[in-house]
């Protein structure tokens, strides 16, 4: 994606240096990012080696209003950005104005502390905070570093729905622990800039508590209250103990001389950077309980409350050493800083499709799905249930049933479907096999806006006399709609070339065949004289024509098994030596099993996902020759003509005359052409650069 984040300055500081962290780590995702920032900063020549596009707007002046803004336009025009990002509160605002603007890209708010300390404000920044916790309801995102600032500005009236916490990465390869060496003394440090934020006096008054500790206090700032605390260490009578240190660079070598850091702020800490580098350093740490101080530690009993400098000593005087970075690694690093950041901000996806019922485009579609989970994904299926939905839901997607009746649109179901897609804001909707793919087209007039659909056929189509009445209406429909999707993709060559011919637009066509799962479908110990029909019970699956060839197989070779499994199946009407099995959920095991692999198809058929599952069992199949299953068997398959028992059970009957031998060709041919891992990523590629840029926009 192209992701731009808007910042005041490029200083020094916790906000900005999570910001360096996670641009650079976006771009090592593949992500293009830029960073627009109002006054130049120190950060800036380390985002630029790190692949991050650095746009400067130069703003000259407090009152630099009309020419600053104007400057702020062109710039993130240029970056033309799919996703906004601000980076504390007057950048966020700044984001929302600009939205309009720059081709109405999906804006991301940045949350940066839990507390404010408003009190202190003058009457322009008071009107800011009012003015952010007012227009937060705009923006699509907001992403708050701690949990604490999650809740204070929900309860000023950001929206709660819109928040999700991800809190600071740590850099584990800086932050590492340096040779210490212990003294008699325990050594507690506190690393803050001189402000009444810190809280000194607290952390002073706990001091004059332990007598035989030794502190550190690190930090510059205001120069007036520095020297009122260096006052208040006198008055207490420690100020021997204690060593006053300015901000340094190496912190990991000032974290060296700690046993243990101190963090005692009054307010305004959301995540602490101070804690969490403290502890990659191997120092543990002691909290007061603002911000989200005690989920960083892990452990209550070091954690007090605010102000409490008795409760602070108790702390002190209790401590233990450890070593505390494992948990740093494990739940705060920049890894997965970056990790969850990129998940939250990644497309999401609108998949429509008819079902999620047992068939093999609706197997595709979980496969897809699950496979794919660097985008965010909502199903909406039009009719009920179905075994994948549970599956799906399971896998923590989010899925909607409408429960319309088959080919039978409801108002409830319409009004649901509305609902969904309104609320869901998808980046791109996804319509998968017939009446998902109408449904989707519906779906992109109720958005209300310019989003991009792509429509996924799924199966070949020889006659429309095959079809239902109100199927068939339905291709015919999409025939004269075909100019509205960005592409239709095609499992099958034959499929794309029937429906071409149709009307459907042949410049929009892509071919992206199906996948099997290597790991899933493998072989295994075949029975001998066991063949096998898979597939559900409808008509196009001609299971007339594989019950009449298993006679003439029983005629010749009286020990031959047959089984059936799928969907509707017990129905059929069989002889004694034809089991049927159902519908079974463990399919690649029963695939294994087999000496020959039967698809009997009449018509209808794309991808035949049976032939390809068995082949990928190394089971030797034999097929009718419908859709693109010749495609799929290359030289390896023995395929008949439809609607013909006699020579399907010739051509059985010609395997098990060869005995038992794995077709280990046919295996090897799907590795090679049809794996999962290769039709991820063209899906994955597809998604990607299908995202719109948003309509041309002329320079301002």
């Amino acid at each position: 994606m192209k992701i731009a984040f808007i910042i005041r300055d490029l200083g020094r500081g916790g906000a900005q240096r999570q910001l360096v962290l996670l641009a650079c780590g976006l771009v090592r995702e593949g992500h293009a990012v830029s960073v627009l920032h109002f006054y130049d900063g120190a950060f800036r020549a380390e985002l630029e080696a790190g692949g991050v596009q650095t746009i400067c707007i130069h703003k000259k002046s407090r009152w630099d209003l009309a020419g600053f803004f104007f400057r702020l336009i062109k710039a993130a025009r240029s970056a033309r950005p799919e996703v906004l990002h601000g980076y504390l509160a007057e950048s966020n605002l700044m984001a929302l104005l600009l939205k309009p603007l720059c081709g109405f890209p999906r804006i991301v708010w940045g949350v940066r502390d839990s507390q404010s300390d408003a009190h202190l404000w003058g009457m322009l920044s008071k009107a800011s905070f009012r003015l952010n916790c007012l227009l937060a309801r705009f923006a699509n995102l907001i992403i708050c570093n701690s949990q604490a600032g999650c809740d204070y500005y929900a309860a000023r009236g950001y929206p709660l729905k819109k928040m999700h916490v991800i809190p600071n990465g740590i850099d584990t390869e800086c932050f590492t622990p340096q040779p210490h060496t212990p003294a008699k003394a325990l050594t507690f440090g506190l690393v803050g800039r001189m402000n009444p934020m810190k809280d000194h006096a607290t952390f002073l008054a706990a001091a004059a508590l332990d007598p035989h500790a030794k502190f550190i206090i690190v930090g510059s700032g205001d120069a007036a209250y520095e020297q009122k605390m260096r006052a208040l260490a006198a008055s207490l009578g420690i100020a021997h103990r204690i060593t006053w240190l300015p901000a340094q660079n190496d912190m990991p070598a000032v974290y060296a001389k700690f046993d243990c850091l101190v963090n005692s702020s009054a307010f305004g800490e959301g995540f602490s950077n101070v804690i969490g580098e403290a502890m990659a350093c191997g120092v543990p740490c002691i909290a007061s309980n603002v911000g989200d101080s005690a989920w960083i530690i892990g452990d209550k009993m070091q954690t007090f409350p605010v102000g409490d400098h008795t409760a602070l000593a108790q702390c002190m005087l209790r401590f233990q050493p450890h070593n505390p970075r494992q948990r740093i690694v494990d739940e705060f690093s920049v890894a997965k800083l970056i990790e969850r950041t990129s998940r939250l901000l990644s497309k999401k996806v609108l998949w429509i499709t008819t079902g999620l019922g047992s068939g093999g485009a609706e197997m595709m579609l979980a496969q897809l799905i699950r496979g794919l989970p660097k985008f965010e994904h909502v199903v909406i299926s039009l009719t009920a249930g179905g075994k994948h939905a549970t599956a799906l839901r399971e896998a923590g997607v989010e899925v909607h049933s409408l429960d319309m009746p088959a080919g039978k649109p409801t108002l409830s179901s319409l009004w649901r479907l509305l609902k969904v897609v309104r609320q869901t804001q998808a980046d791109m909707i996804m319509g998968w096999m017939y009446h998902g793919c109408f449904a989707a087209v519906l779906a992109r007039f109720m958005r209300f806006k310019r989003v991009p659909i792509i429509w996924n056929v799924r199966q070949s189509l020889y006659d429309l006399k095959h079809e239902k009445r109100g199927s068939a209406l339905v291709i015919r429909a999409l025939a004269k709609l075909s100019w509205l999707p960005k592409l239709i993709t095609y499992n099958t060559q034959t499929g794309a070339s029937q429906h071409e011919a149709l009307g459907f637009r042949a410049a929009k066509t892509q071919l992206i065949p199906n996948g099997f799962d290597l790991t899933k479908w493998q072989p295994g110990k075949q029975i001998i004289g066991r063949i096998g029909r898979f597939g559900r019970n409808a008509p196009m699956k001609d299971y007339a024509t594989f019950i009449a060839a298993a006679k003439l197989i029983t005629a010749q070779r009286p020990d031959t098994q047959f089984i059936i499994v799928g969907a509707g199946t017990e129905e059929l009407d069989v002889p004694p030596n034809i089991q049927l099995l159902g519908e079974r959920h463990d399919l690649p095991e029963l695939t294994a099993s087999l000496h020959i692999a039967v698809s009997s198809s009449a018509f209808g058929e794309g991808f035949p996902n049976v032939v390809g599952e068995a082949m990928a069992c190394a089971v030797p199949v034999v097929a009718t020759d419908i859709g693109d299953t010749r495609w799929v068997t290359g030289e390896t398959g023995h395929l008949v003509t439809p609607c013909d028992p006699t020579a399907l059970a010739n051509a059985c009957i010609e395997i098990l005359d060869a005995g038992v031998t794995p077709d280990l060709a046919a295996r090897t041919r799907i590795e090679q052409q049809f794996s999962i891992e290769s039709v991820l990523k063209k899906f994955a590629a597809l998604l990607n650069s299908s995202y719109p840029l948003a309509t041309p926009l002329p320079h301002p």
